[in-house]
């Protein structure tokens, strides 16, 4: 893939927000899952309604972070998940994307909508199939023991903190490959400002690219 080539359209930044000890969320109706479901929840249903082997390009899970970290969070509990979309290959289409958004309170997937793909650069050399990936190839169960190791740490760094999300990348302008990224947000515990952070993980879950939970 020649770098002047670039999917635009497709690449996402993910917050992402979750509870340091994840707590069950049973009183909470008006969402269908939370971080209590597992952090990949979001990948597990992608999976159950493509299948195992479906070629995607990005995935994207939100989670609140709740009232105590950000007041605008204040009417949905910590923890809910709140976004779960993806971007993915086209079955009747191979050179098209399709776009498909979970309704978070019904845990159903909405009729999935067309991708309009732009290119920056010489759009005659752009290939979808260099920003597609198996779904079986995306490991996600790594990734609590990471979270886990990095609690200590994060509990010094922060009054209070929350895991908002956790995303696939497609490849772009920082990485020429699929990866995965985990974000935190939570309250400085010198000053109560909010501050957010990242890392940056392989899609198998075991390389640690990047590790910017704490700036």
């Amino acid at each position: 893939m020649k770098k002047s080539v670039k999917l635009s359209a497709l690449s996402i930044t993910l917050g992402m927000t979750m509870l340091t000890h994840f707590p069950l969320y049973a009183n909470d109706t008006d969402y269908k899952y939370s971080l209590s479901d597992g952090i990949d929840i979001c990948f597990k249903k992608v999976k159950e309604k493509l299948g195992d082997e479906a070629k995607v390009s990005t995935i994207r899970a939100s989670f609140a972070s709740g009232g105590d970290i950000d007041p605008r969070s204040a009417n949905r509990p910590q923890g809910v998940m709140t976004t779960c979309t993806v971007t993915y290959q086209n079955p009747e289409d191979p050179k098209k994307l399709l776009s498909m958004r979970m309704d978070t309170r019904s845990g159903e997937f909405k009729k999935p909508a067309l991708v309009e793909i732009r290119v920056m650069g010489d759009a005659s050399k752009f290939n979808v199939n260099d920003y597609l990936i198996s779904l079986d190839k995306v490991v996600l169960t790594p990734l609590t023991a990471f979270m886990t190791s990095q609690e200590k740490n994060l509990s010094e760094h922060y009054s209070k903190f929350a895991w908002t999300g956790v995303s696939l990348s497609a490849p772009g302008t920082f990485s020429n490959v699929h990866h995965l990224r985990v974000d935190v947000e939570g309250r400085l515990a010198v000053n109560d400002i909010k501050e957010s952070g990242y890392a940056d993980i392989s899609v198998d879950g075991k390389k640690v690219n990047k590790n910017r939970l704490i700036k």
